[in-house]
């Protein structure tokens, strides 16, 4: 016996040790795609190690040798990328041209230029048709210019520009990266002392602004362009040229539009000075006012102001400069200047189109000063006022938002009543306005706090809930809470019982959508998995009866890629561009192989504006949801949400599906989220609230307010902010690179939660406002209550950005944790 059970011990010995033998390099393949999947590179590495030490041939033939090297240089190790790279290189591989481009942008990083040139001359000579070309010509002209090759670098540009031809591409895109072209093109015109042609070039870019209203950064680097030729470097930001009156304000305007206020003023105090008597000598006073109080400096901003009105008083601009002084001392806290000024204004411009405004920013003068009793007593004065117009309903609103501050609960319910009864509240289009849900919203805590509960309970749940609904978010939140106090909890299940019942009747096409509104709201009174689970059917199934609510986006994804190929050649398609993405798609490298794709399946589509709704439905989904995992989150949104907006806004979100849920709210950049979160404490989904909103994750778009990249930062905040986290060299441009965006939010954001703590809504309103606005609106309210006091931001476009960040990050908040893992709904 002892004989046997030795035998079968060695045989089990035998069995496991094959069985743990290594896997097959296709299953080594598989699950290195399951942790790029998660974002795990450095197990995918050492994944990658094995299969090479292990199946060399299998390695090669199916170029994980790029995928190994697209994912040490993501790792930080750059000698092992550039190993595996130049091993794609030298057997021919069809991702040649990718591996060569991603080697000139390491010897770039290096300080090699010399060898970047080297490679990128051969991806432009060898690869004429790659989608790399463009970028690779770019490169190689900055690469000589940064190298003081500036024959060179002319050489590149001007072969690049003025095509003419048929076939010459004049999308908007295309311009932009044709004036880009010529803004380094003036520079290198300068460094050679071809001065005409410089100026040629920086006059040009002016004068061929696309839109002259908004000059673009193009525009603005022909204008320092200009500067520079004419004072030289040395004086450059110090003293102004002699010019014409016109081509000073010309340049000036081009400045203050690109909120290069320094620079700005130079042009137009030389107009000041040099033109007193000009046309353009009011505009530009007027002008360096606007400057100082867009940069706070509002002590600054009211000696101009004062000076246009006090020197031309019968100047179209005299009021106007009377109005924003008023303003500026508002803010200086001087209030008997600023309600002074306002009521000068007042007097004297019976005809302004915003005299509500003025009496407005009285009432908030008094109140930032304490005085609520002056302030009541203007509230009354404007309504009486501007009876039976939106003035009227803006100043009882500012009524309410005192009587709230002040605990008058009563009095605030007498006037919220009144106000449901007014027609135009104003809304997210002028400034201290309201809306028929923030109403309510205010009426149901009043309710509350009246110790009203079954009203409160009604008005909340009158309130329709959805993605995008903060007042709708808020009334359920409210909800969850009097179902967790022992006073409320008993009516909460009252109602919740009597909402079932009516979502249980049997169901018609001609009850659905009395059954549809019960279910919905019983879902929202109920914590018990089982109710909501049994809730959630009824709801699909009352959706399947109402037209509006069936119509939903639909998608199935299609099947691209190339399979594993373990000793054979690599896959070649006829199109060279089907070729590289299903190669791509196969090593899951979406952010290279969507745009391949794109471009292949254009080659037989009858339309091409640009959109993926060119394709057809199930194509325009695939590709956009393979944007999505490449971080091009731009496409996929872009794709998604216009499907979206037609569904009514309260569809409720546990049924949206959960592929659709996160190309509406995509993740991309998700390693420098965790990094630069963990860094700065601030939690990833919150930035992505910001980000989804500021620029629907569009890397390289820019405001009309000069905004730049993802987080949309305007050069005074981050030219700070650069100085804070110690980062030198720092260049506008910059930010469109997300990583640096990302870095930048994440520091801004972390900085504005110390004025704000654990308050996101505030730091929202704060991002889009500014902190020092949101403090005083805060103390206005005299709660850290975000019910309270989100009613008194008073621009209407912070007050919207809030609601939409905050709804943003409770979608975000549902669907994964603060590691950006999936959870919730659908998991």
């Amino acid at each position: 016996m002892p004989q046997a059970k030795s035998f079968i011990f060695v045989f089990l010995l035998i069995v496991f040790a094959v069985d743990s033998f290594p896997q097959r390099a296709e299953e080594i393949g598989e699950t290195v795609r399951v942790r790029l999947g998660g974002n795990d590179y450095k197990t995918a590495i050492s994944d990658l190690v094995r299969m090479r030490k292990e199946f060399p041939k299998a390695f090669h033939s199916n170029n994980y040798d790029y995928l190994l090297a697209r994912l040490s240089e993501k790792d930080g190790d750059f000698a092992n990328a550039m190993a595996n790279y130049q091993s794609v290189v030298k057997r021919d591989s069809v991702l040649k041209e990718y591996a060569l481009w991603h080697i000139s942008e390491i010897m770039r990083n290096s300080g090699n230029l010399f060898a970047e040139r080297l490679y990128l001359k051969e991806l432009s000579a060898n690869f004429d048709q790659s989608l790399l070309i463009d970028a690779a010509a770019k490169r190689l002209a900055r690469s000589n210019f940064e190298s003081g090759n500036f024959s060179a670098a002319i050489e590149f540009l001007e072969r690049g520009s003025g095509d003419d031809s048929e076939n010459a591409r004049d999308t908007a895109e295309e311009k932009s990266k044709s004036r880009e072209d010529l803004v380094l093109l003036g520079h290198a015109y300068l460094k050679t002392k071809n001065l005409e042609n410089a100026r040629e070039v920086f006059t040009e870019l002016i004068d061929n602004a696309p839109n002259p209203e908004q000059p673009d950064d193009f525009a603005l680097e022909g204008a320092k362009g200009l500067d520079r030729l004419e004072v030289g470097d040395d004086n450059f930001a110090k003293s102004a040229p002699k010019i014409s009156d016109d081509e000073h304000f010309r340049r000036a305007e081009i400045y203050q539009f690109n909120r290069r206020f320094e620079l700005a003023r130079i042009h137009y105090e030389a107009i000041v000075n040099n033109f007193p008597d000009g046309k353009n000598a009011p505009i530009s006073m007027y002008q360096i006012g606007r400057g100082y109080a867009q940069e706070r400096e509002d002590a600054n901003a009211i000696e101009w102001f004062e000076r246009l009105s006090n020197r031309l008083p019968n100047d179209d601009l005299a009021a106007s400069s009377l109005y924003n002084a008023a303003s500026s001392y508002a803010n200086l806290d001087q209030t008997s200047a600023a309600v002074s000024r306002y009521e000068k204004y007042i007097n004297e411009n019976p005809k302004a189109t915003n005299l509500e405004r003025a009496h407005l920013n009285i009432i908030d003068a008094y109140r930032d000063a304490g005085d609520d009793q002056n302030a009541l007593k203007w509230t009354a004065k404007t309504q009486a006022q501007f009876q039976t117009e939106m003035g009227e309903a803006v100043a009882l609103f500012s009524q309410v938002r005192i009587r709230l501050s002040k605990e008058d609960w009563q009095n605030a319910l007498n006037d919220l009543n009144r106000l449901r009864e007014m027609k135009n509240l104003g809304g997210t289009r002028i400034a201290g306005g309201t809306n028929k849900e923030e109403v309510e919203f205010l009426r149901g805590f009043v309710f509350e706090k009246l110790g009203r509960f079954v009203d409160a309970i009604n008005v909340y749940l009158s309130i329709p809930d959805g993605r995008s609904e903060y007042y709708g978010w808020r009334a359920s939140e409210r909800l969850k809470t009097l179902a967790d106090a022992a006073k409320t909890s008993g009516l909460i299940e009252q109602k919740f019982k009597r909402l079932q019942s009516i979502s249980q009747q049997t169901l018609t096409s001609a009850n659905a959508d009395e059954i549809r509104i019960a279910s919905q709201n019983a879902f929202r009174l109920t914590a018990n998995k089982t109710d909501q689970k049994s809730l959630l059917q009824r709801i699909k199934r009352v959706y399947a009866l109402l037209e509006d609510y069936k119509s939903t986006p639909t998608g199935n994804l299609e099947k691209f890629g190339r399979t594993f190929a373990q000793n054979t050649k690599t896959f070649t398609a006829n199109n060279r561009h089907q070729t590289l993405a299903d190669e791509l798609l196969f090593l899951g490298l979406f952010e290279e192989a969507t745009p391949e794709l794109e471009t292949a399946l254009r080659e037989n589509s009858r339309k091409n504006t640009g959109s993926l709704s060119d394709f057809s439905p199930d194509t325009a989904y695939t590709l956009a949801v393979f944007y999505k995992r490449g971080d091009i989150a731009n496409r996929a949104i872009g794709y998604i949400e216009p499907g979206w907006r037609k569904v009514p806004k309260d569809y409720q979100i546990e049924l949206i599906p959960r592929d659709q849920l996160e190309m509406l709210y995509p993740i991309p950049y998700s390693s420098s989220l965790i990094k630069y979160g963990k860094e700065k404490s601030v939690d990833p989904r919150f930035v992505l609230s910001i980000m989804r909103q500021e620029s629907r994750f569009r890397a390289d778009v820019k405001s009309v307010a000069a905004a730049r990249g993802l987080m949309q930062f305007i050069s005074n905040t981050s030219n700070k902010m650069a100085e804070e986290m110690k980062i030198e060299n720092f260049a506008q441009d910059d930010l469109y690179d997300p990583p640096t965006a990302i870095r930048f939010g994440s520091h801004y954001i972390a900085n504005i939660f110390k004025d704000f703590p654990e308050k996101p809504v505030a730091v929202a309103a704060s991002y889009n406002g500014g902190e020092d606005r949101m403090l005083r609106w805060f103390k206005r309210s005299k709660s850290d209550d975000p019910d309270r006091f989100v009613a008194e931001i008073i621009f209407s476009q912070t007050k919207d950005y809030a609601y939409k960040v905050m709804a943003n990050y409770r979608v975000y908040a549902t669907l994964y944790g603060a590691e950006l893992k999936r959870v919730g709904v659908n998991p």
